[in-house]
């Protein structure tokens, strides 16, 4: 029973995964504690919801989605700052 769940971490993509997972939530948690204390909590959401226009534009002009979607992340984010 005991190798049955130890058998995914003799793999090494397993044991890559894993730690780049681990890796990842800790960045994340810290970071979203740090964000919480600016008062930029929403800052995700509202990039998130800008970049659908420039998805919209791209896929109206034949573009890569990413290009269209970096470029509007990138105008909206230079446009917000005070």
């Amino acid at each position: 029973m005991l190798d049955l769940l130890l058998e995914p971490f003799s793999y090494d993509y397993m044991l890559k995964a894993m730690i780049l997972s681990t890796a990842v939530g800790g960045i994340c948690a810290f970071l979203s504690s740090y964000l919480m204390l600016k008062g930029w909590s929403l800052i995700g959401d509202a990039l998130s919801h800008s970049v659908v226009p420039g998805v919209a534009i791209a896929y109206a002009f034949a573009l890569p989605y990413a290009l269209g979607a970096f470029l509007q992340v990138f105008c909206r984010t230079f446009y917000s700052l005070d």
